[in-house]
């Protein structure tokens, strides 16, 4: 039976109804700054082609793709299949643990982003063909869902530099991929001052000091790069990462360490594993759930893991 992120509302509205079908497209042909629109057609023909009968929809702005899973969750859709990036299945999977439906439709991801990351982390393939095959074709895979207080995320969530990292990204729309985040980076290692004194209970176990970044995530890939490796989306339990505050000299060592899948080689670096975090911090820290940057910074928050929530279509 699904549950609630803690204190997410199980009444969502929704302003775009959606039919009856029994499953449901939220295509978003602005993913990858519109470079989807294309994929966008030919992916719905080769999914009808298929045998596949659907009703589709269009995202029209920001927080659409979520209502319209909500809507899809409460008419008994019995598979949503999202055709677009990271941010629009962020969207669709809010919408569908807030919906408070005793049983939730699967989901298809059909990858049109600049990243993704969750495709990529479940072994989703890139190509449109073999992307179709496995949402008419193949297994189901259930996977957990993060809750940063009433915000859920499939990949993962930061609080600190990395989110100011995400929020610098947001504005590179020249670059794809992890150059934009490794660049993003550069320009806020640049600018930063002092971390943040942060206050860490996980399962029993506290951490206390100055760090710069708090990292949970719940699968290996974010911001275009293996930040996790050895995540599993499965498991129950969610993948933390804190970073001491370093110099700008010992920040900048990070990113190779990144690229070989060694963030947590570096000696500022503690990585653990918890079912639940409470995080108190001494001043306001930026938010970022799968590369949604929030707009109000936080001082403090509670994380938990919903066990295999969601079925994914692989």
């Amino acid at each position: 039976m699904p549950m609630n992120c803690p204190g997410s509302s199980t009444s969502a509205k929704c302003e775009s109804p959606v039919s009856t079908a029994a499953n449901v497209v939220i295509a978003n042909g602005n993913a990858n700054w519109a470079a989807g629109r294309s994929k966008l057609r030919q992916a719905q023909d080769l999914l009808r082609r298929k045998g596949l009968a659907f009703a589709s929809f269009a995202t029209e702005g920001p927080g659409h793709a979520r209502e319209l899973a909500t809507a899809a969750a409460a008419q008994a859709a019995e598979t949503i299949v999202v055709i677009g990036g990271d941010g629009t299945v962020h969207e669709t999977i809010n919408g569908l643990v807030a919906s408070g439906q005793d049983h939730l439709p699967r989901i298809g991801i059909v990858p049109a982003g600049s990243s993704n990351d969750l495709a990529k982390s479940l072994g989703i393939a890139q190509n449109l063909h073999q992307a179709c095959d496995a949402i008419v074709s193949g297994r189901v895979r259930d996977i957990d869902v993060g809750c940063a207080g009433p915000h859920c995320f499939c990949m993962a969530s930061t609080l600190g530099y990395f989110a100011d990292i995400a929020a610098e990204s947001r504005r590179m729309k020249g670059l794809r991929g992890s150059t934009r985040y490794v660049m993003a980076a550069l320009s806020v290692i640049r600018r930063m001052t002092a971390g943040w004194q942060m206050h860490v209970t996980a399962d029993g176990r506290t951490f206390h000091g100055e760090y710069a970044v708090l990292l949970v995530g719940n699968a290996p890939r974010f911001g275009g790069l293996t930040m996790l490796p050895g995540a599993r989306l499965d498991d129950g339990v969610l993948d933390c990462l804190l970073i001491e505050m370093a110099s700008k000299r010992e920040a900048l060592q990070l990113i190779p360490l990144v690229y070989r899948n060694a963030l947590e080689r570096h000696p500022k670096a503690t990585r653990f594993q918890a079912t639940s975090l409470s995080i108190r911090l001494d001043r306001p820290a930026r938010l970022c759930n799968d590369g949604e940057v929030y707009a109000s910074p936080v001082t403090e928050m509670d994380y938990a893991v919903l066990p295999k929530q969601l079925q994914v279509l692989c």
